[in-house]
């Protein structure tokens, strides 16, 4: 049996809606990290006398978060300024994530944040160091009650 041709994320495509916009923008040049968490269902469990093992039962899928790493860039082109912006909304602006492992273009499969009700709830800010040659980085969490999977189009 022959192994299935394996994947690069060097042609993942990225990106974001944020705060009243309803289309979705490319931010591929200046993301380098997305970072989805183990997605995980609520589980009950009782012990009972008469029996060795619990009785487990199983309920609702918890809310994630997805962690998006960027590089600054400084001016309006830079997607920081979005997520500042809906960071900084009274109770938060609408931002979502949406990212397609094998790139931008079409029947591919690619995964979003809910386009209504995902916050960022985490943003670190661009920082440097002297004596370090790194790009400047910028990160933020974006909240949501599920990811889910499309077809890119």
């Amino acid at each position: 049996m022959a192994l299935p041709a394996g994947m690069s994320s060097c042609a993942m495509c990225v990106q974001l809606m944020t705060g009243t916009t309803t289309t979705w923008s490319t931010t591929s040049s200046n993301m380098s990290v997305v970072d989805p968490p183990t997605a995980t269902r609520m589980t009950g469990e009782a012990y009972v006398f008469g029996e060795d093992t619990a009785l487990v039962t199983y309920g609702k899928r918890e809310p994630v978060d997805v962690t998006v790493r960027g590089i600054w860039a400084e001016g309006t082109a830079d997607p920081f300024y979005n997520i500042y912006l809906a960071w900084t909304t009274a109770c938060g602006g609408t931002t979502a994530v949406r990212w397609a492992p094998a790139g931008c273009t079409t029947a591919h499969d690619a995964f979003s944040t809910s386009t209504t009700a995902s916050r960022v709830t985490a943003l670190t800010f661009p920082a440097g160091d002297a004596g370090d040659g790194s790009p400047i980085m910028y990160e933020f969490t974006v909240h949501t009650p599920e990811v889910t999977r499309a077809t890119w189009a």
